[in-house]
């Protein structure tokens, strides 16, 4: 882990400082920052809420990199902060909780950027290793994880001060989830919002001058296509093996750019869930596992990031819930112009109930 997060570090500092004099205005802007979070549990579920008197605390460094050319600039009007990040969380219960070190990367665009404040909004996405998860015997009431190898999501914003060229402080507020990705069951995730203060060094301070502002006439309608799939896993009993299956979709919507960053529409999806056909033959209950919803769909765009948020309805009856909706999240990179990849998150209010890989493919109409 050391040698990998030195590598990162090298990396990034040759990407901010290998270039020549000449180019010294137009070279990318290295931070670190440190970063002490108080957080809590949120849940829904009566026989975990016991655990939301434990607040998690956390301390994470990242390593940013702000590119400062126009085109950098022109993807959304403004400067990112992107890098890696790397995290320690105590739950504040060591014996049934334990504690998580975290590995993420995130991008961190500047919404406001005045000459000492600055306000961001930051998306993650990563992993956490977990010491303490769910054991039928020797830990069986919490079920918020249940593989030591999970998924880390989150969300925030901060204020942020400059108190001089190379030092700024900052209040922050993060959203964070981590769960298995419906690998294995029981797969509750955790949802542990929280606030916090970090400090940031910069090594080669540079000015974030604003630059000319491209306007936004491109109101175009787009046809928006996520294939989606994972393994989940029906966990072992007294009664049954542990048994695996395929969950794999797609989902549609057809989205209007309302402005250069938002994007609003409606759409659908479907997908097939081996694992009801597991516990269709365990309970007895009817069960489907090809599942449909329809959708109304929102998308933020900052930069290469895509962020998509989605309301579905099923469709389909005995899909296993008697809810009848759930929530669709989806963060991902365009690793090529109009490509993109990286992860969904399917969620029942509070309740996890898979994050699978997915490849994004946007198409203009």
């Amino acid at each position: 882990m050391k040698l990998i997060f030195v590598s990162l570090f090298c990396v990034l500092w040759n990407a901010a400082y290998g270039q020549s004099e000449k180019a010294d205005s137009l070279r990318p802007m290295l931070s670190v920052t440190g970063y002490f979070l108080y957080q809590s549990i949120w849940t829904e579920r009566g026989n975990l809420r016991l655990f939301t008197r434990n607040h998690p605390l956390t301390g994470q460094v990242d390593i940013g990199v702000v590119r400062t050319n126009q085109k950098a600039w022109s993807y959304c009007n403004c400067y990112s902060n992107n890098g890696v990040s790397l995290g320690y969380t105590s739950f504040a219960n060591r014996d049934q909780l334990g504690r998580a070190i975290t590995v993420s990367v995130f991008t961190e665009p500047y919404l406001f950027n005045a000459k000492r404040f600055q306000i961001s909004l930051r998306g993650s996405a990563g992993f956490a290793f977990l010491n303490k998860v769910y054991d039928s015997i020797a830990n069986k009431q919490p079920i918020f994880f249940s593989e030591k190898l999970s998924y880390l999501l989150s969300l925030g914003t901060s204020l942020s001060y400059s108190l001089t060229d190379h030092v700024e402080i900052k209040a922050t507020a993060q959203f964070n989830h981590i769960s298995n990705g419906g690998r294995k069951d029981p797969n509750e995730g955790m949802n542990f919002p929280g606030y916090g203060v970090a400090l940031t060094y910069i090594p080669q301070p540079r000015a974030l001058n604003r630059q000319p502002k491209a306007p936004f006439a491109d109101r175009h309608w787009s046809v928006m296509t996520h294939l989606f799939g994972n393994i989940r896993t029906a966990f072992a009993d007294l009664n049954w093996p542990e048994e695996k299956r395929i969950v794999l979709g797609v989902n549609v919507g057809v989205i209007r750019r309302i402005t250069r960053l938002n994007g609003i529409g409606a759409g659908g999806e479907i997908y097939y869930d081996g694992i009801n056909a597991v516990y269709q033959q365990r309970s007895g209950r009817q069960l489907q596992t090809l599942v449909a919803g329809v959708s109304a769909q929102h998308y933020l765009f900052f930069g290469k990031l895509l962020f998509g948020q989605q309301m579905v309805w099923y469709v389909s009856p005995d899909t296993g819930t008697d809810k009848k909706s759930f929530q669709r999240y989806l963060l991902e990179y365009e690793v090529r112009p109009h490509w993109y990849a990286g992860v969904t998150l399917k969620a029942t209010t509070d309740h996890s109930d898979f994050i699978a890989l997915s490849l994004g493919r946007m198409i203009r109409l």
